[in-house]
């Protein structure tokens, strides 16, 4: 397959926030486990001020879970969009065909792209509108049909379906 999707997408970082999740879900378990004893020592020995510090420290916990929690599904959804952008044929895409594939909110995609562009995972591709435009892969070059011999306009370094007979066609 010629189709190089690390000019749109680094799926590398995506996947490797997984790996990160991965450690701070343990981590936040070794902490979690001290600031529960501590906290019901604190409320049996009636240690207000201990109680208070280890009740706002669970709350910065619960808050960067939350954060962390919110993070890992934005980088599954940036990997369903990969899949979307790899099968594009002319280098735009509507949200509203990104919505038909997914079944993901008009709001949600939006927030998403908007996301993977501004943290550098979506790389190459502007928003446009109602659309994203991908920068590097405008160029279209001639691929004459094996089938039918009808001469079609693929976007470079994408694929295509001869728009004459339905023949998948390759560039040799």
């Amino acid at each position: 397959m010629w189709i190089d999707m690390d000019r749109y997408f680094d799926r590398r970082r995506l996947n490797s926030i997984k790996k990160v999740m991965i450690g701070c879900y343990i981590m936040f378990g070794v902490i979690l486990l001290p600031l529960i004893v501590i906290l019901i020592s604190g409320i049996q020995e009636g240690e207000m001020g201990e109680v208070v510090i280890v009740t706002i420290l669970l709350l910065i916990l619960l808050t960067e879970f939350i954060a962390l929690i919110i993070l890992g599904k934005r980088a599954r959804r940036g990997l369903r969009y990969a899949s979307i952008f790899e099968e594009d044929h002319d280098g735009i895409i509507t949200y509203k065909r990104i919505q038909e594939m997914t079944g993901y909110g008009m709001a949600r995609i939006r927030k998403d792209i908007e996301w993977l562009i501004r943290a550098q995972h979506l790389t190459n591709a502007v928003v446009d509108g109602d659309k994203i435009v991908m920068l590097s892969e405008t160029e279209f070059i001639d691929i004459t049909c094996p089938t039918c011999g009808a001469v079609n306009q693929v976007r470079f370094g994408s694929s295509n379906k001869c728009k004459h007979c339905g023949s998948y066609l390759r560039r040799r």
